[in-house]
């Protein structure tokens, strides 16, 4: 069976920002201020088993992980978890995400948006982060092409969190590549969001949370992957003032090895009551 954990590479030193397996072909690069970076290629194997497939395939992913940028430069465990967990469960989304639109929010590698473009059928996908990641990220893109179905696109947009500007600009850009004849066809409808490590310092709430609630609409599913010692209940608190309610998705929907462990998977959606 197919792993979504990353494939290690054989004697290489490790990437202290994943656990042991997050490891890859690693490249010494400097900085603007002469600070040293070590560019490193993740492999991520995974199971494409979509409908019309006679026997499940796999396909292997690259990700390079460059600290250059910023933090969204590396693999972290909620980018594990999730992917993991939607492989695992990947029967029960394969409806969610077939033919959708999906925007991933903080996406540093992509490493969460490319794994649902590779095992599912999204008719588009957007992987966006700050400017600063937006190279890195067409690079991940372009290193992924050829492990993408024909018949889904992704798309790289700039987006700061809290940014009206940009935000019209993602939903404009949107609108213009919706077309009918799928059941989640409509004007600027986002079904899915995904997201991990997204809320991590308090400052960030209130630009996430005004982003996503210019985004979801009454039937987008978010799913967030948090660090539970980094995400304080001033978020949770926060989510559902803003007419939101979540789900933790418990430890028995989740690969074993993530069991009793500091990270959570939740599952958000808009209250009926707020729309």
């Amino acid at each position: 069976m197919a792993s979504s954990r990353p494939v290690i590479m054989p004697h290489e030193p490790r990437n202290d920002s994943c656990d042991s397996s997050c490891q890859g072909i690693r490249d010494q690069q400097t900085g603007q201020r002469g600070d040293t970076y070590e560019t490193t290629i993740v492999q991520l194997r995974v199971r494409v088993d979509d409908s019309d497939d006679l026997v499940p395939r796999e396909t292997l992913l690259d990700f390079e992980c460059d600290w250059t940028p910023g933090i969204g430069g590396s693999i972290w465990t909620s980018g594990e978890l999730l992917a993991a967990y939607l492989e695992l469960q990947r029967a029960s989304y394969r409806s969610v995400f077939h033919g959708a639109c999906v925007v991933e929010l903080g996406s540093g590698t992509g490493y969460v948006g490319l794994m649902v473009a590779a095992c599912f059928r999204p008719a588009h996908v957007y992987l966006t982060d700050l400017h600063s990641h937006v190279h890195g990220l067409r690079r991940n893109v372009k290193r992924n092409a050829g492990a993408m179905r024909s018949d889904v696109q992704v798309h790289v947009s700039e987006l700061s969190w809290g940014s009206s500007e940009q935000q019209t600009t993602l939903l404009e850009t949107i609108a213009s590549r919706t077309t009918g004849g799928t059941e989640h066809s409509g004007a600027a409808q986002v079904d899915v969001i995904v997201g991990t490590d997204v809320a991590y310092l308090q400052e960030l709430y209130d630009p996430l949370l005004q982003t996503i609630n210019r985004l979801a609409t009454s039937r987008t599913v978010i799913l967030l992957g948090l660090n539970r010692d980094d995400t304080g209940v001033a978020f949770f608190q926060q989510l559902e003032r803003d007419g939101f309610e979540y789900y933790r998705i418990p430890d028995a929907k989740l690969p074993q090895e993530y069991w009793g462990r500091d990270f959570g998977l939740f599952d958000i959606r808009r209250r009926h009551d707020c729309v």
